[in-house]
Order: structure tokens, then sequence, then C-alpha cells
């Protein structure tokens, strides 16, 4: 699979988790910020639709979540890979 592929992919996967934590923030299920929820979701939607766009969301994670965040371990995976692809 190429890389452009990949990331499409696991973009849109990720981008249902953000609504499904946002919607447990919503509930009080979830203590997450739920304005850095919506920021992410945000920049996940224009990368997939903007060519070399900047993911801003990486800082958000790094500074102000816990590092073992499942989400937060798979969103800066897909930054990474999103780097990767804009590289080349």
């Amino acid at each position: 699979m190429l890389l452009e592929e990949k990331f499409v992919k696991r973009n849109k996967e990720l981008q249902k988790k953000i609504i499904l934590e946002i919607e447990k923030v919503k509930m009080g299920q979830s203590k997450k910020n739920i304005l850095q929820l919506q920021a992410i979701l945000k920049d996940l939607k224009e990368s997939s639709e903007v060519k070399n766009k900047t993911l801003s969301y990486s800082r958000i994670i790094i500074d102000s979540w816990d590092y073992t965040d499942q989400l937060g371990i798979e969103l800066i995976e897909l930054a990474e890979l999103y780097k990767k692809i804009n590289i080349s």
C-alpha cells in the first residue's frame, strides 16, 4: 500500500475516533479537552483536502496529553506518516 493510501485510511479512522471522543467528553466519559479535540479533527480534515498542510495538533498532544494515551500515540504516528509523504 502506498504511503498516501495508508495515510488516507488512517486519517479517516482517526477522524471517527476523535468524533467518538468528543461525544464521550459531552457525556462526561472523557476528560480530554473538547476544544483540543475539535482542533485536531479540523487539522485531520484539512490534511486530507490540502496538500502540504502543516499539522499543528502534534504540539497539543505532546504538551498536554499523557504520553501513554493510545489515541495520542496513534495521532502522532499519523503526523509522522504525513511528514514522510510530504518530504518525498
